[in-house]
């Protein structure tokens, strides 16, 4: 039988054991603590902001007046304009391209080459033209543009027209089996209208003198000066053509083309062309 010393002893060990026991339970079910990792630090290496260069870097000769939406990036070089954003929306980005070159003192004519996604904007002021082409992606539109040559158009008989139209493509000068001159423009006063101009000369000896008498050229002309194609398609001129290459100009004239339809309607045709240097 405990004294009276010894059970006080007793229960204090038994409080103490008690006690220890309880922290242990505590700790060994006490939940384990989540590791909560720093947030990631972001870093732009150098070679990507070198590459994306500010819109300031278009080439000197791109018409600043045309002001791109704020969120494209210039991402071409002195001689290649190009710039791309983040943005599906191909149509307002074709019309506000639109607005600002109208009010830059540009005519523009817009070419659908995929509604909603591919435009061509050819841009034409006095000697300056420039062709411009829109092309959304996945989620990006690319912008690209470039100079053209200006093609000046004269047409007497029974159309009479006299006007500056840009030139699709550069023309190439290099000797080959052939080459086609011209341009094809829509004219917004019908559907279908247009001034398509194309003088094909086989063989091309390159820069030089050409002429559609017979055994020396083939040239072989057809233009659509401004309307239906259906109705205003003239060809074979009577009085013949000539044509004159330089290395970034040149002119051609061609007498009576006759229009398919009715040969009693005939005109007379002028071109002379300028193209922008390289």
């Amino acid at each position: 039988m405990l004294s009276r010393t010894n059970h006080s002893v007793f229960i204090v060990v038994c409080f103490l054991f008690s006690t220890f026991a309880c922290n242990l339970t505590q700790i060994a079910f006490a939940p384990t603590p989540t590791a909560t990792a720093p947030a990631p630090t972001t870093t732009r290496s150098p070679a990507a902001t070198l590459t994306r260069a500010p819109r300031a870097g278009a080439p000197a000769w791109w018409d600043a007046q045309i002001a791109l939406p704020a969120s494209f990036n210039f991402e071409g070089d002195a001689s290649r304009a190009v710039w791309s954003a983040r943005d599906a929306n191909a149509d307002g980005i074709r019309d506000a391209l639109v607005r600002q070159a109208q009010a830059a003192g540009y005519q523009v004519s817009v070419i659908t080459q995929s509604r909603g996604a591919i435009y061509d904007l050819l841009c034409v002021k006095g000697q300056s033209a420039l062709a411009i082409n829109l092309t959304l992606g996945s989620d990006t539109t690319i912008i690209t543009a470039k100079r053209v040559g200006v093609l000046h158009l004269s047409v007497r008989g029974v159309v009479n027209v006299e006007l500056d139209l840009p030139m699709r493509t550069r023309l190439d000068t290099t000797p080959g089996s052939e080459v086609s001159i011209g341009t094809a423009i829509p004219n917004p006063q019908c559907a279908r209208c247009e001034y398509y101009i194309n003088v094909h000369i086989a063989p091309f000896k390159g820069v030089g003198n050409y002429d559609s008498k017979p055994g020396t050229y083939l040239i072989d002309v057809q233009v659509i000066p401004g309307g239906d194609p259906d109705k205003d398609d003239f060809r074979w001129p009577i009085g013949g053509c000539t044509v004159t290459v330089k290395e970034t100009s040149g002119a051609f004239e061609c007498k009576q083309l006759q229009n398919v339809n009715d040969q009693t309607k005939r005109i007379d045709v002028n071109g002379a062309w300028q193209q922008p240097p390289q």
